[in-house]
This record gives C-alpha cells, structure tokens and sequence, in this order.
C-alpha cells in the first residue's frame, strides 16, 4: 500500500482552530486527504503539489516553499477540513449501516445550524485560497517554476487561476453587437430621459 503524505497533521487543525483535543484523528486523517486532492491540487496544480508533498515526506521543505505553507495553505487547509468534518463525526458507517452519534450533554444541531458552520468554515477556507492564488499569480513565474511549467500526462491538474467561477455562461461582451442603449456609449441623438420610450 502507498505511503500517504499528509501537508498537515490532525494536531495542527485542533491547534489552530476550534477543534476538541477529544476527537479522534482517523475521524480527520480522510478530511485533510479530501481537502488536499479537492481543493489545494487544483490551486498550486499537480506539479508545484507534488513538489511539496515530495519535500514534506523528505523533510526538506524550506525556502520559499514552506512560506507558502505556513503564510498561506495551512489556514486554508485547516478551514476546509471545518467545513468538511461535521457530517464525519455526526455521521458514520458501522457493520450495521450508516448511524447518527448522539452525545449526552449536548443538543445536536438542526440540519440548517450545521450548513450554517459548514458555509462559515468554507468561506474562510476560500478567502485563504484566493490570497494563496494571488500571491502565487504575483510570484509565481520567479519562485515556484512548478506553478508555470507542467508535468505532461493525461492526469495532468493545472492551477486554477481564477478566484470565482459562476455557473452559468453570459457570454463575452464583445460577442454582442453594441446597441445605442448601451451603459458603454453616449445617448442617442435626441434622447430624451422623460420619454416612455427610452425608459
């Protein structure tokens, strides 16, 4: 079986955030996989990725590397795990099918309170993302060759370079033939604000 190289450690996410010492890390170890290969490959793509994770199974990441790390991933990675753990921990997959935990003590929070936390936690995950993506846009052609030059493969994830994608296409302003009603242009002749034609 394959070694798994971790970027960080279940103790790094319960030092930094709201995380209790209790929980159990292997209930964390798939959370930071997941968020590893879901949402940092595609920002640093998979050659500047695999350098890192190369350099953190040797122990030699440093230099400008491990600025990146620490100035910019680890909180993004630690907010995305938030976001991803608490279906993990109230949910889990026993011999006997899947189950609810329940706690003593405590009330569970109603489903709309959990998307709540989890919306909270991905918010900041993508804030720290999208510094991340600004600073390797900036700096990347002079410190991290990774980031500009590929790995050719057909599995091959190149970084994204953009900070939103909207779901729906609007096509590209210059594809529309401009009209004279247009925000980009002077009024027409004889435009009249008062006129219930041109409102």
């Amino acid at each position: 079986m394959a070694t798994v190289t971790y970027i960080i450690l279940p103790s790094v996410v319960k030092e930094r955030m709201s995380l209790h010492d209790n929980v159990d890390d292997k209930l964390i170890y798939p959370e930071i996989k997941a968020v590893q290969d879901l949402y940092i490959m595609p920002l640093l793509g998979s050659t500047l990725y695999n350098k890192i994770l190369t350099d953190i199974a040797d122990g030699t990441l440093a230099g400008d590397y491990k600025d990146l790390m620490d100035n910019y991933l680890i909180m993004a990675i630690c907010n995305y795990v938030m976001s991803e753990l608490p279906e993990g921990l109230n949910y889990q997959f026993w011999n006997k099918g899947v189950s609810q935990k329940t706690v003593d003590n405590a009330t569970q929070p109603s489903m709309s309170e959990m998307y709540s936390i989890v919306a909270k936690y991905k918010s900041r995950a993508e804030h720290y993302v999208n510094r991340a993506r600004m600073y390797l846009i900036e700096y990347g052609n002079e410190k991290f060759p990774e980031y500009v030059t590929f790995v050719a493969g057909v599995d091959t994830v190149y970084p994204d370079r953009t900070s939103y994608s909207i779901p729906i296409y609007l096509g590209n302003e210059t594809e529309v033939p401009p009209d004279d009603y247009s925000l980009n242009k002077r009024p027409p002749a004889g435009y009249n604000s008062n006129d219930p034609f041109y409102i």
